[in-house]
């Protein structure tokens, strides 16, 4: 099984990876400002969904339901991001477009604490690195059929960097999901034993 998943990362493009996490974070990084200057049109869906997953925390989930939900959540996100391939540079935009959701959803829930050092949890080294592969992918496959030609991986169809999504994306995302579970079961638990 690590071997399939190692061979698999050697489809990637190293530039490509490296280029995923610029614009990644580029969206991060812009997202106070959008956050503060109240930009409706790309503030309405990240803090809807924000404030979706505060009454849901609220409430008690059964631990499977919950880990469900998280690994639909975003395997869905990243599946959307990967089919943007299909349209020229679209890949490009969902990316910067991505790490700006990521970071209006953690500005409005960490109220600007800690904003960039929240990165470094344990589900983001899991999540974070989906999230760069399934961009890769999507430029992989963009710019082949933009007939680009000074590119350094093996020319792929469409099924087959849908194959790698699999292969690659979804065993992260499973671990992100678990761990995550376990972080929110525990801090729940935690919670109620503090109270009266």
């Amino acid at each position: 099984m690590f071997r399939l998943f190692f061979s698999a990362l050697g489809q990637l493009n190293l530039q490509l990876f490296l280029f995923s996490m610029v614009l990644f974070f580029a969206g991060y990084a812009l997202a106070p400002l959008v956050y503060h200057k109240n930009i409706r049109f790309l503030t309405a869906y990240p803090l809807w969904i924000a404030r979706k997953i505060e009454q849901w925390m609220e409430k008690r989930w059964n631990p499977f339901l919950l880990f469900l939900f998280l690994f639909s959540v975003n395997s869905f996100s990243l599946l959307i991001n990967f089919s943007s391939t299909l349209v020229p540079f679209l890949p490009f935009i969902f990316t910067l477009w991505t790490g700006l959701n990521v970071g209006l959803v953690s500005f409005h829930a960490l109220k600007g604490e800690y904003y960039f050092v929240s990165l470094l949890n344990p589900v983001a080294l899991f999540e974070l690195p989906a999230a760069f592969i399934a961009s890769t992918l999507a430029f992989q496959y963009n710019l082949q059929i933009l007939n680009f030609h000074r590119f350094d991986w093996k020319v792929l169809p469409f099924d087959g960097y849908f194959h790698l999504f699999l292969l690659l994306v979804i065993p992260l995302l499973l671990l992100a999901g678990i761990i995550e579970t376990t972080i929110i079961e525990l801090t729940q638990r935690m919670s109620d034993k503090g109270k009266p």
